[in-house]
């Protein structure tokens, strides 16, 4: 008969298994997300989120789109998805395929900061979670050995505005560059004649192009390409808005090289905002219409509707309504709203 299996005695444990490096940072957790890009402190937002385990060893790029997708149903101005990557409290940005659980502890405060992620998790120069450390916050304690440390308790959501208006170097809260293609943070004690790489004209949105209108031959196809391209004029950074006064942000114009005068003078962002207010009417601005439109053309193209059928209906209704990007959105909102009610009723 085979032997039988040995017997513990009592004076001697059966010994644990051995734990592996990842098996703490695998464990659901908790984390604090902020966004607090626009200058605009009524647009900031930080969420406490509850991890499952999946997401905790699955990829940034979840966490994004999770947080994205619940800012954006009740915003005045979207988050573009493709143009926001996570950050670390350090500063340091994360690509979309990092895993999570290597970059970012249990109660730790991370960032929705603008702009591309790193192409690969290669690229990111982010200190990675020690594996002594674990996920729950007691690793970067003194006395490696012995006893381990107790965790420190998550930070509330309460405690963090206070804590956001200084930065991890200690300086007053960063500003925010206004100039076309910046957007940049920024502290005024480092703000020097070349510290700003911007674009003199607005962007322009035409067909499946992409481009800023004072370079028209660097015409993207994508949104990352599109935030890539390096601005043309070189100077400090502002928080002043540029002027738009008779700048059109459609593609007739910059086709017609800006020079036919006899056109009606197109409303500048700050006049029509200014107009809807007078009147009752709200403000989301025309960078808020521009990201709706763009959502709302990938939504339609994914769902089988032609993206040039899109733009160039898109260009009819800006030609009769003359430009103004606030209200081409509502016109082509109207019209779908209408197309689908006929739908609905047969």
């Amino acid at each position: 008969p085979p032997a039988p299996p040995p017997r513990v005695t009592s004076g001697a444990p059966p010994p644990c298994p051995p734990s592996t490096s990842n098996s703490t940072a695998r464990r659901a957790m908790k984390v604090f997300i902020h966004y607090e890009e626009p200058s605009d402190e009524s647009y900031h937002k930080t969420s406490k989120i509850s991890l499952p385990k999946k997401w905790v060893s699955g990829p940034c790029s979840a966490v994004v789109k999770l947080f994205v997708d619940s800012y954006n149903k009740n915003a005045m101005e979207a988050i573009v998805l493709d143009n926001v990557h996570l950050a670390t409290a350090s500063g340091h940005a994360l690509a979309s395929e990092s895993v999570v659980s290597d970059y970012i502890e249990a109660g730790a405060d991370v960032y929705i900061k603008t702009g591309a992620a790193p192409a690969s998790d290669a690229d990111v120069t982010a200190p990675k979670v020690a594996a002594d450390g674990g996920a729950g916050g007691g690793g970067s304690g003194s006395g490696g050995g012995g006893a381990a440390a107790m965790p420190s308790p998550p930070p509330t959501a309460a405690a963090t505005p206070a804590r956001s208006s200084i930065d991890t170097g200690g300086k007053p809260k960063a500003l925010q560059c206004m100039r076309f293609g910046c957007q940049k943070k920024y502290h005024e004690a480092d703000n020097t004649a070349t510290s700003c790489s911007y674009h003199k004209l607005p962007p322009v949105f035409h067909e499946t192009a992409k481009f800023w209108a004072c370079c028209p031959d660097k015409k993207c196809y994508d949104w990352d390409s599109f935030m890539g391209v390096k601005g043309c004029m070189t100077s400090c950074h502002t928080t002043e808005k540029p002027d738009q006064s008779g700048k059109s942000l459609g593609g007739g114009d910059v086709r017609s090289g800006n020079t036919d005068t006899s056109a009606p003078k197109l409303k500048s962002i700050d006049e029509f905002n200014a107009q809807k207010a007078a009147s009752g009417g709200g403000t989301g601005g025309a960078g808020d219409a521009i990201a709706k439109m763009y959502q709302l053309r990938q939504a339609m193209d994914k769902a089988g509707v032609s993206g040039d059928l899109f733009d160039r209906a898109k260009e009819a209704v800006s030609a009769r309504v003359g430009g103004d990007h606030e209200t081409i959105h509502a016109e082509v909102v109207t019209r779908l709203t209408a197309c689908l009610e006929a739908m609905e009723k047969g």
